[in-house]
């Protein structure tokens, strides 16, 4: 039901309970609860003198009462209550039960309070709807005009600037993986250690510079300096009469090995890793730094050309502030600029005001539960 019925139908209630009065019902629905626990409790008994006894005690302390309650002018419908009392002498419950449903007033003071609650919630719905729309209002505007600043050539840029990165990062990846496996590994080890001290590089780093250190001397000291990394990783495959014919100290190679092998496997994989790859996702401010880092390294390692130029145009795009504005038009949504050029969005924020108005006239015509909850009879 809607909020404005659910008050509607309050009032009517309210009507009926006050006229009623509010104590006398309670008295009515207290008398009502006990004599229908009575049936629950001897329904499924057998008609024995000790059940008889024991229903009939219960009875008379119920009976008492209504009595009392009737002479004090304090109840209402006692006939009906006595009525049910009686026949539940004889064990008919389901007459007892009848006598009960006659009486018109029951349930009242449960239907007021059930109707309250179903308003309280339908009011809290209808406002946090109507916050909604304001907040749709307030993000949608800001929105909008937002994208009033945007150029449709952004997205063309955008677009080649997406391919290239992707360019760079394949090119890059395949110029890594050639040199790691045709680069000796000392030179490799030398290159990774230091490129793991600048995060920004995105070389895999290894699990301990200590450890890495003691693999750089090891490798010094039994003169594997020319050999390739893949062909050390291999030597871990061998036994160790095999390996004997390659290093001097096995149990020293196999110690440094299980310490660093997962570094040495990510520099062996290095492609399908992040290192010296760009992204979008990355703000002018942090990519501009880590360009700065790229071009050097990738210069000492002999980079070709075409991935040197692009580190630098794609600088000059970071400090000319262009990147920023094209980078931000991947948040944009392509039918919503063109919604704004032709004026469309316009029709979109009427339709919420006027929402927004509807829904604020429903508020205003209803009360807040608070104030419902007082007048409650």
């Amino acid at each position: 039901m809607e909020p404005a019925d659910l008050l509607a139908d309050i009032a009517t209630i309210n009507k009926r309970i006050r006229e009623a009065g509010r104590e006398r019902l309670e008295l009515v629905e207290r008398f009502n609860r006990e004599i229908r626990e009575l049936v629950r409790d001897f329904e499924g008994t057998p008609d024995t003198f000790r059940v008889f006894l024991d229903l009939t005690r219960r009875l008379q302390r119920i009976t008492r009462r209504v009595e009392k309650a009737h002479e004090d002018q304090s109840l209402d419908y006692s006939e009906q209550l006595e009525k049910a009392l009686t026949v539940l002498k004889k064990r008919r419950f389901e007459t007892a039960i009848k006598e009960l449903d006659r009486i018109p007033v029951l349930g009242l003071l449960t239907e007021q309070r059930r109707l309250f609650e179903e308003y309280k919630k339908g009011y809290a719905v209808l406002r946090t709807r109507c916050e909604s729309v304001e907040a749709e209002i307030r993000e949608k505007g800001a929105y909008y005009k937002s994208l009033q600043n945007v150029d449709v050539t952004s997205f063309d840029e955008l677009a080649a600037l997406k391919e290239q990165i992707a360019a760079y990062n394949d090119d890059v990846g395949t110029f890594l993986e050639t040199f790691v496996k045709q680069t000796s590994i000392l030179d490799v080890l030398r290159i990774s250690l230091d490129a793991s001290y600048h995060p920004e590089l995105g070389f895999p780093p290894p699990p301990s510079h200590e450890n890495a250190e003691k693999l750089l001397s090891f490798v010094l000291s039994e003169d594997l300096t020319t050999i390739p990394l893949f062909r050390f990783l291999e030597y871990a495959k061998y036994s160790d009469n095999k390996l004997s014919h390659y290093v001097g100290d096995t149990t020293s190679f196999r110690q440094v090995l299980e310490s660093n092998v997962v570094w040495l496997e990510s520099l062996d994989d290095i492609k399908r890793r992040g290192a010296l790859k760009l992204s979008l996702e990355e703000p002018g401010v942090s990519l501009a730094v880590k360009i700065r880092r790229l071009i050097p390294f990738l210069s000492k390692l002999n980079a070709p050309t075409g991935l040197l130029t692009f580190l630098r145009e794609t600088q000059k795009l970071v400090t000319s502030g262009r990147y920023e504005r094209v980078r931000a038009t991947s948040a944009v949504n392509r039918d919503h600029l063109e919604k704004i050029q032709q004026g469309a969005h316009l029709g979109d924020l009427r339709a919420l005001e006027d929402e927004r108005a509807r829904l604020t006239k429903q508020l205003e015509d209803l009360q807040e539960p608070r104030a419902v909850e007082i007048e409650l009879a």
